[in-house]
């Protein structure tokens, strides 16, 4: 099967961060990096709108179909990639949990930081009626997904840790969860990989740039 031709539209010490360090992980595969100034607004422009509306970043297309959201791209460029090893199979025993922590960054943990960052009151609504529950839920979720060893995925590295992991290295730096040994240890690990420090590296050199 051949491989899509693939742009990434980036911009440094964003989210998008995650994409190009997963890409550094798959052995950086050839790929357009396509960079916005947002603080030129070259993320609203009409023209990067037309392929993604929220004027959002990271945003990947492949043979010009765009694939946004930080896990959806994950996901999608892991599969693309499969000799890298950063996904299970779908036959694969892993390949559930792989996917429950992945999702579980976008439809848990940001929404659960964000409210309590911004002060926002459930509204008299039940725990329940959350997609979250709690923030201590949402705390003892990651805890749980750190619990099996190094990685999400026990002794594995994925792309689930470059998902979840990434939020939780942003998350810790900014004081927005609480300082656990779990999540220092997790971030240590993550950030001593070669990929990261590659990534981080090219990112900030970026940013350097546009600062200019």
């Amino acid at each position: 099967m051949a491989v899509p031709k693939l742009v990434h539209y980036h911009a440094p010490k964003t989210r998008s961060f995650g994409t190009r360090w997963l890409l550094e992980e798959l052995g950086s595969p050839p790929h357009e990096l396509k960079v916005l100034n947002m603080k030129k607004g070259e993320h609203k422009t009409a023209e990067f709108l037309a392929i993604n509306p929220m004027g959002k970043v990271p945003t990947l297309t492949a043979d010009g179909v765009p694939v946004t959201e930080v896990g959806a791209i994950a996901i999608f460029l892991a599969d693309l990639f499969p000799e890298a090893g950063l996904a299970p199979t779908l036959e694969d025993p892993a390949r559930g949990t792989y996917l429950r922590w992945i999702i579980f960054n976008h439809a848990d943990v940001e929404p659960a930081i964000m409210d309590k960052a911004r002060n926002i009151e459930p509204g008299g609504m039940p725990a329940s009626a959350l997609c979250y529950g709690t923030y201590d839920d949402t705390v003892n979720g990651i805890v749980t997904a750190l619990s099996h060893g190094p990685y999400i995925l026990g002794e594995r590295f994925s792309a689930a840790d470059v998902v979840l992991g990434g939020a939780v290295r942003w998350l810790t730096m900014f004081k927005l969860l609480p300082d656990k040994p779990e999540f220092k240890s997790y971030v240590e690990r993550l950030t001593s990989r070669p990929a990261f420090q590659r990534a981080f590296e090219q990112d900030e050199a970026l940013a350097r740039q546009l600062a200019s």
